[in-house]
């Protein structure tokens, strides 16, 4: 059989042609047994000895006519949902770079994909008030201005989320298996973007702290993120997520749930927008908020309940302070 009928990477032939190495005699570690880069330098490094490859490769459906798709028309006649293809098989090398995956992006990666494979995830979305907190949290700040202190519109939210939760303990779950696991306290992850990637510290016993203290915990958390200086325990676990993307002119998005949690907030920015209330047309500012829940242990009905709670703490935020 002739090196072109063979399942391969643009790039590993490029590698096997450079360094005298016949694609016939190597196992591919790719999806569906294509042969890859990491496979062609592993023979000329001798770190691994060369195979006969094809019997396997046919019983699996592995050999191919050159196309990513072809590779696995056997698995997917069997009815089982192959790997997807390795992206580089589409591009022509040197048309890219090449970022190798540091290992907080290849967990994030593998993580966030267990969470969409197996989290089966309903979303319910409502638009809040925000015009009441928006002149809470100026008032604060001005009262706070000569100790050099700032509190922002997301520590409000984490605050707000955080006694919705104790008000609706049936949204501050884990599902464990043959269990749920509901949380005496509201342990909230904050997203904080990093360069490597998303990481969600977490703020615990918000439901006991005050605003003051999230935010100086949520200012102490991302700052050592930034600096890789968490330890596991402060960003595994959890009972519920927040993450906010209003300051980057985001209006509405999904989050993605975090495991072991069974929900994540997902949080727009603020929109003008003109609603008629009481027969007036009145001005207000709005916020999309969009709640992700794990279906398995979170109902419809519950998850509009907490919905319902948090837009009274964020509409009424005084309530935040009692």
């Amino acid at each position: 059989m002739s090196d072109n009928r063979i399942n391969a990477s643009p790039l590993a032939r490029h590698l096997a042609q450079q360094s005298g190495i016949e694609l016939a005699q190597i196992t591919g570690s790719g999806p569906n047994g294509r042969i890859i880069k990491r496979d062609i330098e592993a023979v000329r490094d001798g770190t691994v000895t060369l195979a006969r490859p094809f019997a396997s490769q046919a019983a699996t459906g592995a050999e191919s006519s050159g196309g990513p798709d072809d590779a696995a028309t056997g698995q997917m006649h069997s009815g089982i949902m192959p790997a997807l293809p390795d992206a580089r098989a589409y591009y022509t090398p040197g048309a890219y770079d090449e970022l190798p995956l540091d290992m907080m992006r290849g967990a994030i990666a593998t993580r966030l994909t267990q969470s969409m494979q197996q989290i089966p995830h309903f979303y319910l979305t409502r638009s809040l008030a925000l015009d009441a907190l928006m002149d809470y949290r100026a008032r604060v700040n001005l009262a706070l201005a000569e100790q050099g202190e700032k509190i922002s519109l997301n520590d409000l939210i984490v605050r707000a989320c955080a006694l919705a939760l104790m008000d609706v303990p049936e949204v501050n779950v884990s599902f464990s298996g043959d269990a749920i696991l509901r949380h005496h306290h509201a342990d909230i992850g904050v997203a904080v973007a990093l360069p490597e990637g998303l990481i969600t510290p977490i703020v615990t016993r918000c439901d006991e702290k005050s605003i003051r203290a999230i935010g100086a915990e949520i200012k102490d958390l991302a700052a050592r993120a930034a600096e890789k200086r968490l330890k596991p325990s402060e960003y595994e676990g959890g009972s519920f997520s927040v993450s906010n993307l209003g300051m980057f002119g985001i209006d509405q998005f999904t989050a993605v749930i975090n495991p072991p949690q069974a929900a994540i907030l997902a949080v727009g920015g603020p929109v003008q927008k003109l609603n008629l209330i009481d027969g007036d047309t009145v001005a207000q500012t709005q916020m999309r908020v969009t709640l992700s829940c794990d279906h398995r242990a979170i109902d419809g009905a519950i998850g509009a309940q907490f919905l319902a709670t948090l837009a009274e703490y964020i509409e009424q935020p005084l309530l935040l302070s009692l």
